[in-house]
């Protein structure tokens, strides 16, 4: 009796002992496991969606290359998400720049325009060193259609290169677990090249037309990683599972421009977004109030309402209030979004907020539809 009494006592202290190893390593493990998911759904998920979609219009789309009313654009953007919810927040950095030329080689009195654009884009989870830096040029044509009415029909050409890495020795693996308190170990898994670089290829249309000087109407349609290339990791490794295209994204944007007062103008939007089984719809409207010199000094207020669809389920995204001011040759903006669904559920902090700041040189009012925000 004595002898089936200490083996049940010895077995409750094994047991015991197992559940506090169990305990450590849930503790330490659960960040890597949710890196692991994480880097999971990057690679199959959408590509940054900034809130102020129209800053970066070569990111937007590359017919959009050019189409602003002066001769160079260069923006910075500056979009972070999940303070309030993760230890470190997800950061994306981001500047674009283009070019416009008026482009009557054929023609003297033609009021056709070149474009050329260019961005760099780094999206970066810094507790891993996670990093996916892209950088792109782009070259756009558009077509004048048209002087009474400045009508334009533009098409864009984009090719980049995405560059991804990580630092592995940021990372644990279960291997490395010493059985008492640290991840002390070398491992043996089969860690593969952490850095590696694919190209990507992109097209977009625009057309814009102007029957007045109190209306301006536009819309695009921007379709981009049409190659889908492959951003595995594993891509040379042929023992894995080595394929993770890169989804396709499609785009389609429209607003109207609508003069409602000799200082204030009304922008409304619609966006539509789908990369692979996600989606993104928005809609939402800006108002521009102007001082009395035009370009001198004007300010913008915009709302913007988000509907998500995910894996999973489809419903209201964030909501996104936008503030913005100009003066003379300078812009900067500031957004903040507001998320609304389910995912406020999980998460203690999900919002995002987002800075841009751009400069637009030799400002010429041509009466071409440039929304800046």
């Amino acid at each position: 009796m004595l002898y089936m009494n200490s083996i049940f006592i010895d077995f409750i202290h094994r047991i015991s002992y197992i559940l506090l190893l169990l305990r450590k390593f849930y503790k330490m493990r659960c960040g890597f496991i949710f890196f692991l998911l994480f880097v999971v759904s990057l690679i199959k998920a959408q590509d940054v969606n900034f809130s102020q979609s129209y800053v970066s219009g070569p990111y937007l789309n590359p017919a959009l290359s050019g189409m602003f009313n002066g001769f160079v654009r260069v923006s910075t953007l500056y979009r972070e998400q999940g303070r309030g919810g993760f230890d470190t927040p997800f950061k994306t950095y981001a500047i674009t720049s283009d070019i416009r030329y008026k482009f009557n080689l054929f023609n003297k009195f033609s009021s056709d325009i070149l474009g050329i654009g260019l961005y760099f884009l780094n999206d970066r989870m810094e507790v891993y060193d996670f990093n996916t830096n892209t950088i792109a040029l782009s070259l756009a044509f558009h077509k004048s259609l048209g002087f009474r009415t400045k009508q334009y029909i533009g098409i864009g050409f984009q090719g980049g290169i995405v560059q991804k890495n990580i630092n592995f020795e940021n990372l644990t693996f279960e291997d490395m677990y010493n059985k008492v308190d640290a991840y002390s170990f070398p491992t043996s898994e089969p860690v593969p090249s952490n850095n590696f670089a694919v190209g990507d290829v992109s097209l977009g249309f625009y057309y814009t037309i102007t029957p007045s000087n109190r209306m301006s109407v536009a819309a695009g349609v921007a379709y981009q990683h049409f190659a889908q290339p492959n951003i595995s990791f594993y891509r040379t490794e042929e023992n894995f599972d080595n394929t993770s295209n890169l989804y396709t994204k499609l785009t389609f944007h429209a607003m109207m421009d609508m003069k409602l007062s000799s200082f204030g103008r009304l922008q409304p939007r619609v966006k539509v977004l789908t990369q692979g089984p996600f989606a993104d719809y928005m809609v939402g409207a800006n108002y521009r109030i102007s001082s009395f010199e035009k370009d001198y000094l004007s300010f913008h207020l915009g709302l913007n309402v988000h509907a998500i669809k995910d894996l999973e389920s489809f419903g209201i995204g964030p909501v996104v209030p936008v503030i913005g001011m100009q003066i003379r040759n300078f812009m900067m903006g500031l957004s903040y979004d507001v998320v609304m669904s389910h995912l406020a559920n999980s998460r203690k902090n999900l919002n995002t907020f987002e800075f841009t700041f751009s400069y637009l040189g030799e400002i010429e009012d041509e009466g071409l539809i440039c929304p800046q925000f």
